[in-house]
């Protein structure tokens, strides 16, 4: 039998009350429970932070472990110290104020024994602002099948990060989390396509993501621009894409993160969501 993880990190200035509904969605509210749950705590946490992490750790000190770390040093680098941490076969990811659906590891575990050749499996996820309920969701959906993630994934993030279940022996043979600035995920998925590993996508919304915080302004960035240079000049030295293609993706990137947040938001609802 394989052994689950799931891995999360908790920065200074996440919504104690967002932090419980997502703890409590991955092991709580799950039909299947992880094996264990790493927390990452990048950099020093308030204590309504720390009141809610210390009641959720309570009854669960076998499976619920926590690693402080002194100095805040992003996402990225917070995964990939929680990533050598987790001693699971299988890593599943989870956001610090996002929720599960109740029946999400139930399916990933059920779809990754089912399909052993299988690296990497994600979900599609659906964008909420203030309650999960809402009808009016915005879905993020991804490409099923390996061949049109890899296609995708020459042009956009072919993976909703906060969805994946990923084997710990894939994440460690394309060289783990590196840091990204924004871009992070992005970056090992194309790592992974680098070093042969096999992705796929459960064509079903299992993650509901939080996006009334400012979600569509954070894709103006100009930070974005940077790495993704870094992103074409990966894809461009493993022959996923050629120069005109790198060219192309750059005057993308720099129209979009120049768009008004108001069209931005616009875009996010009719063209790049269902």
């Amino acid at each position: 039998m394989n052994k689950y993880s799931v891995l999360m990190s908790v920065y200074k200035n996440d919504d104690p009350v967002f932090l419980k509904l997502a703890l409590e969605s991955i092991y709580d509210n799950q039909t299947v429970k992880p094996d264990e749950i790493v927390v990452v705590f990048d950099g020093p946490l308030n204590e309504k932070l720390y009141t809610v992490l210390d009641s959720f750790k309570s009854g669960k000190e076998d499976v619920v472990k926590y690693y402080p770390q002194g100095v805040n040093r992003g996402l990225g680098e917070a995964l990939r110290i929680g990533s050598e941490y987790c001693t699971g076969d299988y890593i599943l990811r989870m956001d610090s104020d996002d929720i599960s659906d109740s029946h999400r590891f139930e399916k990933q575990i059920q779809y990754i024994e089912n399909h052993p050749e299988v690296d990497v499996v994600g979900t599609d996820i659906a964008e909420f602002n203030q309650s999960p309920d809402e009808p009016d969701k915005r879905v993020r959906s991804c490409p099923e099948n390996h061949d049109d993630i890899v296609r995708m994934g020459k042009r956009r993030n072919p993976m909703n990060h906060v969805s994946v279940c990923m084997k710990k022996s894939a994440l460690m043979k394309c060289g783990g989390y590196q840091t990204l600035l924004l871009l992070e995920d992005y970056y090992l998925w194309l790592h992974m396509i680098g070093a042969g590993c096999k992705l796929a996508n459960i064509h079903e919304s299992l993650v509901y993501v939080r996006v009334g915080n400012g979600f569509d302004s954070k894709r103006g960035s100009k930070e974005r621009i940077t790495g993704w240079k870094v992103l074409q000049d990966y894809m461009l030295s493993i022959g996923m894409i050629n120069k005109k293609e790198v060219m192309m993706n750059m005057m993308y990137i720099n129209v979009f993160v120049k768009t008004p947040s108001w069209l931005k938001k616009i875009l996010y609802s009719k063209v790049l969501r269902k």
